[in-house]
């Protein structure tokens, strides 16, 4: 790896023109630190700013660091993530994981860095009004991926920067540290318009990974997500609090959590509208990377018991027939019941699942919660209660009761093995019973 990056590095000096791009790069930088940042803030006048498709040398960046990154999507592909475990070690692998998502951030600046002067060679400029100029790409599911435990980060990614200062300072600012016009700069329109992306975006990144959930599980998954608490966690945990400017009473409580997730909402809004170019994949790129962390342990349980197979919603249907998609996602799908009847399910055995108390509210959720027990008759059994399991649905607890009897090794070795028995005595009488009718058969 450090070979390709001196080689790239090698090369990017050695390159015709790179003096004179990197003197053309400071001077611009010099003026634009000595520019008021806030002079054209609210100009609707046209600009005249340069294409940044014909920027030759930042496009050449961007490829590079664009092959290192699919060099390590490969390595980290789900598929392939155990080879490259064993190889690498673990330590090593989050390493990767880490470097990779580094990259991205790397890539996304260096594709929307602030305007630089083209070469000689592509002095093409474009013109276009402010308005028109912050209108960002469309959100759909071709921009999202649904989330793998093995893509998600270990360490809180890099928030992805505002690259205008006017509407970075207005995602910080209270209003009432304003006169209240609707010239004043503040957090209220940005926090709007970002929790309508961020709503969309936890819609379209769980409806995707957790297909078989319903929506009722899939608009709790997204509450967990987008509700204040969270948004106001990840505003302290990238130090958005100091950074906020706020009137001296709103300093702590209740009203500060709330200030605190519309501040994150803004600042997603600042990521989209301040990139018309790359803004919406910047901004769901990190928001996907740090609600896989939150949630981690759900998107883990998906992948170990979920229904797996290729929704069509997700792409184009063409000639895919999604009654039969289904049917051989069933075949495959991973059923505890189903499981436990395969293991000990025989002739004359029955395996019933009831009520094993009062449906009651939950602590945490508030929500009504069942409590199921599985239970076996036959092999002198009568009644016996396997395991139990609670659930928001009594499908649910059913299935966890039936993981819990499953977990009783112990207990499940008695049963199999009366099972063994049980089938090879059954054997044994039906050739009994076909010898004694071909006999009968063949002497008449």
């Amino acid at each position: 790896m450090q070979k390709l990056f001196n080689k790239a590095k090698r090369k990017h000096q050695e390159s015709p023109g790179s003096g004179e791009r990197s003197s053309k790069h400071k001077k611009h930088k010099n003026s634009h630190e000595r520019e008021n940042p806030f002079a054209k803030s609210y100009e609707k006048t046209s600009v005249d700013i340069p294409l940044r498709a014909n920027s030759f040398d930042q496009g050449r960046k961007g490829q590079k660091i664009a092959n290192l990154i699919r060099a390590l999507n490969e390595a980290l592909d789900e598929d392939g993530m155990d080879e490259t475990l064993e190889l690498i070690g673990e330590e090593n692998l989050n390493r990767c994981i880490d470097l990779r998502t580094n990259l991205k951030e790397t890539k996304l600046e260096t594709d929307a860095s602030a305007v630089i002067s083209p070469p000689a060679s592509q002095p093409q400029r474009m013109s276009m009004s402010h308005d028109y100029q912050n209108i960002p790409k469309t959100l759909s599911v071709l921009n999202l991926t649904p989330w793998k435990s093995s893509t998600i980060p270990t360490t809180l990614p890099p928030a992805p920067k505002i690259l205008d200062p006017t509407l970075e300072l207005s995602a910080f600012t209270h209003i009432g540290c304003s006169a209240g016009k609707p010239s004043d700069l503040s957090y209220e329109r940005l926090e709007w318009i970002g929790d309508a992306y961020i709503q969309l975006t936890a819609t379209l990144l769980i409806a995707q990974t957790f297909p078989s959930s319903n929506p009722g599980d899939c608009s709790r998954f997204r509450e967990k997500l987008v509700k204040n608490v969270t948004l106001a966690n990840y505003s302290h945990q990238y130090g958005f609090d100091k950074r906020a400017i706020l009137p001296e009473h709103m300093s702590a409580g209740h009203e500060k959590t709330k200030i605190m997730g519309d501040i994150f909402e803004a600042y997603v809004a600042g990521v989209i509208l301040s990139d018309p170019e790359n803004g919406v994949m910047r901004a769901t790129d990190w928001l996907k990377e740090i609600w896989g962390r939150t949630i981690a342990k759900d998107i883990i349980n998906e992948e170990r018991n979920g229904m797996k197979f290729d929704s069509p919603l997700w792409r184009l249907r063409g000639n895919v027939d999604p009654v039969q998609d289904i049917k051989s996602a069933e075949r495959v799908i991973l059923n505890p019941k189903e499981v436990l009847q395969k293991m000990l399910g025989s002739k004359g055995i029955k395996i019933t699942y009831r009520d094993a108390a009062p449906e009651r509210k939950s602590r945490e959720t508030n929500l009504a919660e069942f409590t199921v027990g599985v239970y076996l008759d036959g092999w002198g059994e009568k009644d016996r209660m396997l395991g139990i399991g609670k659930g928001k649905g009594k499908k649910e607890a059913g299935f966890k009761a039936a993981e819990q009897a499953m977990e009783n090794k112990k207990l499940m070795k008695v049963y199999t093995d009366r099972k063994k028995i049980f089938d090879a005595q059954m054997e044994l009488e039906k050739k009994a019973l076909e010898e004694q009718q071909e006999s009968t058969s063949t002497s008449v």
